[in-house]
């Protein structure tokens, strides 16, 4: 048992509670984040899924909820910048990713994006056009995370690329 489930587990003890929800989760996390600092970043889902391993039995729609504003707290992007259904709209979003200094978040966020979108690309319920966009949005990524330096000036060429302006219409 890691550091962080130890002491989850140790004060949902002391809670002397039966059902874990939002407050319960919240004081979790605000402990855990006093006790180990910033890198304590367990996210409200993370500590109840290791709650629900142990047995405790969850307030799920309250639990939903906390997640989300917590992960939209911290988001480096909204989910409309995040909606990758035109070439145009992920190609905003690129630049913005680009123009961002190199940080452990941005990276993160990056390495979380990556394979939903291989997902999405290989996925027969999403339609084609959407299915390329995704596929040429994990390929992105792959450069930026690989040598973000270069990625503007590779970006650039992708885009003047035969395989793009055939695929894209650009």
């Amino acid at each position: 048992m890691s550091r962080t489930e130890q002491a989850i587990a140790d004060l949902w003890a002391e809670m002397e509670t039966e059902c874990a929800g939002a407050a319960e989760i919240d004081r979790i996390r605000q402990t855990l984040v006093d006790r180990f600092g910033a890198q304590a970043r367990e996210s409200p889902a993370a500590i109840a899924r290791m709650l629900a391993d142990n047995g405790v039995r969850l307030k799920h729609p309250e639990i939903l909820e906390t997640d989300v504003r917590w992960r939209e707290s911290f988001a480096l992007f909204t989910a409309e910048e995040l909606n990758f259904t035109t070439i145009d709209a992920a190609l905003t979003w690129i630049e913005k990713l680009a123009a961002l200094p190199q940080s452990s978040e941005s990276r993160g966020f990056v390495l979380q994006l990556k394979p939903e979108l291989e997902l999405v690309a290989t996925s027969r319920q999403i339609p084609l056009p959407e299915r390329l966009i995704a596929a040429e949005v994990a390929q992105w990524l792959t450069v930026w995370l690989q040598n973000p330096q270069i990625f503007t000036d590779w970006l650039a060429l992708r885009r003047g690329s035969a395989e793009f302006r055939e695929r894209f219409g650009r």
